[in-house]
C-alpha cells in the first residue's frame, strides 16, 4: 500500500476514535488529508482507489456505519441519541442512511442482533476455563502515545501480527521492548466478514524518538472514561472476553460507546499467544 494512502487510512481509523461525532464533516477531513500529503483531492482519491478499493468519502462512510451498527447492537441508547451523537440532523436522516446501507432499518437491526445473542447463549458450549467469573471495572485512563503498526488479514491471526511486530521493532530496539502493550482493533465479527481484520499492534512511546522505525506510525489513545474487563487467556478465546464486554455487561450498565475501537491491553509482548494463555485487558471507551 502507498505510504500516504496508509497514512490517511490511519488518521480516518483514528478520527473514530477522537472525533466520532464529526462525521458529517467528510468533505473537510478528506480536504485536510489531501493538504496534508501535497495532493489533490482527484488525486487522493485515484490512489486510494487503486491501493484500497473504497473512495476516501466510501471508506469515511463505511466506518461511520460501522460505529452506528456497534451503538444499535451493545447499548440501549435511543436511536435519536444515536443519531444526534453522530452528526445527523434527525432521526429520520439517521434512519434512510443506516436502512441504504445496511438493508436493514436501525430498529430492526437492534431486534435481530437481540435476537442472535439470545439463541447462541442458550446453545453455547461450557465457558473456556478461566473466563467463567469477569468483573468488569470503570476506571479514568490517562491520555497514552504509541508507535504502532497496522495490519490487515486474518482474524485469527493476531497472534501472528504480535511475532511480526516484535522482528519489526527489535533492530530498533536491540536491548528488548519495555512498557505496556497495545492491540487496537476496529472490527467485530459482526459487521465485517468473519475472516477479516484491522489490527494495530502498538508499545508505549520510547524516551528515544530515533528508535520509531519507519514503518510504525505514532498514535494516540486519549484520555477518558473506559470499562475493562482482565483474563488470562489464549489469542482463539479472545471473542469471549469481547461477547461479555459488549454484548453482556454493556447493554445493561447504562453507558454508551463512546468510540468503535477497542484496546488490548498487555503488561508483555503476547508472542506466541495461540499457544499459551497471556493475562490481556480489554478497553472499551464509554460515556
Amino acid at each position: 500500500m502507498d505510504p500516504r494512502i496508509q497514512y490517511c487510512v490511519t488518521q480516518i481509523e483514528h478520527k473514530i476514535l477522537h472525533d466520532s461525532s464529526e462525521f458529517n464533516a467528510h468533505d473537510a477531513l478528506i480536504q485536510d488529508l489531501a493538504k496534508h500529503i501535497n495532493l489533490t483531492r482527484f488525486h487522493l482519491a485515484r490512489l486510494f482507489l487503486k491501493d484500497f478499493k473504497y473512495s476516501p468519502r466510501e471508506y469515511i462512510q463505511h466506518n461511520l456505519m460501522g460505529r452506528c451498527a456497534l451503538m444499535i447492537a451493545h447499548t440501549t441508547q435511543s436511536m435519536f441519541s444515536i443519531a444526534i451523537d453522530m452528526g445527523f440532523s434527525s432521526q429520520q436522516a439517521f434512519t434512510r442512511a443506516y436502512t441504504k446501507y445496511w438493508g436493514i432499518s436501525p430498529q430492526h437491526f437492534r431486534q435481530a442482533h437481540a435476537y442472535y445473542i439470545a439463541k447462541r447463549d442458550k446453545s453455547a458450549s461450557p465457558a473456556v476455563p478461566g473466563l467463567a467469573d469477569l468483573e468488569v471495572k470503570v476506571q479514568t485512563m490517562p491520555e497514552i502515545h504509541c508507535w504502532a503498526a497496522r495490519y490487515e488479514g486474518l482474524s485469527k491471526q493476531k497472534h501472528a501480527c504480535w511475532n511480526d511486530f516484535r522482528h519489526l521493532f527489535e533492530q530498533h530496539t536491540p536491548d528488548g521492548l519495555e512498557g505496556s502493550f497495545f492491540g487496537l482493533t476496529y472490527d467485530t465479527s459482526m459487521f465485517v466478514p468473519q475472516p477479516f481484520m484491522r489490527y494495530y499492534c502498538g508499545v508505549l512511546v520510547g524516551p528515544d524518538p530515533g528508535r520509531k522505525p519507519k514503518e510504525a506510525f505514532e498514535i494516540r489513545l486519549p484520555a477518558g472514561r473506559v470499562a475493562t474487563v482482565t483474563a488470562r487467556c489464549m489469542a482463539p478465546d479472545l471473542p469471549y472476553l469481547y461477547d461479555y464486554l459488549l454484548d453482556h455487561w454493556l447493554p445493561q450498565s447504562g453507558y454508551s460507546l463512546r468510540a468503535s475501537c477497542f484496546a488490548e491491553s498487555f503488561e508483555e509482548i503476547p508472542l506466541n499467544w495461540n499457544e499459551q494463555p497471556l493475562l490481556v485487558k480489554l478497553v472499551c471507551w464509554i460515556c
